[in-house]
């Protein structure tokens, strides 16, 4: 039974984005934004730590966890979107580069090992921070420009060495630590 942990973890994460997009289309408070973040912040901490402990941690799996928060935070793009529009109209180019670094990243892993990205870096964790934060400081707190453009600056230092760990490496990498650990991996 607890094998499965991991994975409905991660299929939590995958139905909060449709939840967090409802909450906004319906215009519910501002407060609702903090658990459902929180939640899937956790969930996306405690479903490869358990995965590991359980041992059910498969490149698969690991995958699936990758998709799924590429669709969390998609669906909460569409919340900042009804939510927090002027922002984001302001700071077009910076989501723009957010979403290009986010599917070079991808495509890079697709058109060299004709699969999904799962590499899992320290950096990719720090950003998945960030991105709490930021999403706090949005969806919240009503915060302004200067999150767009932090979160801009994360996004494309952590995607640039995911895209260079997939073009230095032999074979797709999963849970690789950093371009530095990859190296001595190879």
């Amino acid at each position: 039974m607890k094998r499965h942990v991991p994975f409905a973890l991660t299929t939590l994460r995958l139905l909060l984005g449709p939840v967090a997009l409802f909450c906004a289309w319906l215009s519910i408070g501002r407060w609702v934004y903090l658990p459902i973040l929180a939640a899937g912040t956790l969930s996306d901490i405690f479903d490869g730590i358990l995965a590991r402990r359980f041992g059910v941690a498969t490149p698969a799996l690991r995958r699936y966890d990758s998709s799924t928060d590429i669709i969390y935070y998609l669906f909460i793009l569409g919340a900042l979107y009804l939510l927090c529009r002027p922002v984001i109209e302001r700071n077009w180019l910076g989501v723009a580069l957010i979403l290009f670094s986010e599917a070079s990243a991808i495509l890079v892993c697709y058109a060299k090992f004709h699969r999904y990205p799962a590499t899992h870096s320290y950096l990719a964790k720090g950003y998945g921070l960030c991105l709490l934060g930021g999403l706090i400081g949005l969806l919240v707190f009503n915060a302004g420009d200067w999150i767009i453009i932090a979160l801009t600056a994360v996004a494309l230092v952590t995607n640039a060495e995911i895209v260079a760990m997939h073009l230095i490496s032999n074979q797709a990498p999963v849970d690789v630590k950093s371009i530095f650990a990859l190296q001595t991996r190879s």
